[in-house]
Formats: C-alpha cells, sequence, structure tokens
C-alpha cells in the first residue's frame, strides 16, 4: 500500500521525481521518488511543488542515501559525492 511521505493518508497518491525536469529519468531510474497525497504533491500551497523547505527536504535526503550507498560500496565521501554532482548536477547537501 502506498502511503504519503508526509501525512501518512493513503488517498490519492501521486509519485513524486525528488529531481524533475531534465532529471526526471534520472530520478525514476535510481529511485528518487516519493509517494505523496494530491496536498502535499502539487494540489496546494503546502505541496512539494511550491513548498521549497519540503522540496529541500526530499532532495537532501535522497542525496544521502545515495552517498551513503556508495560509501558502503567503498567509494569515499569525496568519490560518493561527486558521483552524485555528476548524476544530478548539483549537491542539495
Amino acid at each position: 500500500m502506498r502511503v504519503c511521505a508526509v501525512c501518512g493518508t493513503t488517498q490519492n497518491i501521486h509519485k513524486h521525481h525528488v529531481y524533475g525536469g531534465a532529471n526526471r529519468k534520472i530520478s525514476e531510474s535510481n529511485g528518487f521518488t516519493e509517494n505523496l497525497c494530491g496536498y502535499h504533491h502539487n494540489l496546494s500551497n503546502e505541496g512539494v511543488h511550491f513548498n521549497s523547505n519540503l522540496d529541500r527536504r526530499f532532495k537532501k535526503k535522497h542525496q544521502m542515501i545515495f552517498e551513503g550507498e556508495k560509501i558502503l560500496q567503498g567509494y569515499t565521501e569525496k568519490e560518493a559525492r561527486k558521483m552524485f554532482m555528476v548524476l544530478v548536477g548539483k549537491s542539495y547537501l
């Protein structure tokens, strides 16, 4: 069952691509997505598309997960950060 990552509801769930626009396919192929209810996605001013704090929270979260996985694979923190920046084009940390 899909639940909103912000409020926990199971109603009207949308798939949000954390790094959208030109990076939408990158988000899809790397699991940089969040389940969000319509309210927290794009149907209110509290939605991630209009709330820069919420948007940044998810961008940081997914960058930390990505870099953490690379570090566990034996890369240094610096190498992991560079890999992320090559992939997404920017660091959010």
